[in-house]
């Protein structure tokens, strides 16, 4: 071709070319908002694994039954007591893998601490999301004494 020659393109030349732009585009869109709605449900999931674990840990302290005093609660008391509250509560039907991952209580024993494992289960684009995200929550509660 020489300099001089001007090439003249048909507009068939550039059909298809838009479809492909706009199936990109609409590709990265769903994308997006997979991943928006996903994010989405992790932290729904995270604030109410929280609530479970805040009502699992008042449960145990409530269930202390301490020497005037001297409040003192086991950690195996704090894990059983957080363990029946879940159970009663009907946690492990809305939390898939719940599971009780650390209970005890401070070294003075007057605060009691619970530490919640979940999965959160993301719906969505399989092949572009993982299907599960481990969420975790922890809480504290103080024995007190009044008289």
């Amino acid at each position: 071709m020489r300099p001089d020659e001007v090439t003249v393109h048909s507009p068939s030349d550039e059909a298809g070319q838009t479809t492909v732009l706009i199936l990109g585009m609409m590709s990265t869109l769903l994308m997006f908002a997979a991943v928006i709605l996903g994010a989405t449900m992790v932290n729904g999931e995270a604030r109410q694994l929280l609530s479970e674990a805040d009502g699992a840990v008042s449960a145990a302290a409530v269930a202390a039954q301490p020497v005037p005093g001297a409040p003192q609660i086991t950690e195996q008391q704090v894990r059983t007591a957080a363990e029946q509250h879940l159970a009663g509560a009907g946690a492990h039907e809305r939390h898939a893998g719940l599971a009780v991952i650390d209970a005890g209580t401070s070294p003075g024993g007057q605060t009691i601490y619970l530490h919640l494992r979940a999965e959160a289960q993301l719906p969505g684009l399989r092949w572009v999301l993982p299907s599960g995200v481990e969420v975790t929550a922890e809480s504290h509660a103080r024995i007190a004494i009044n008289r």
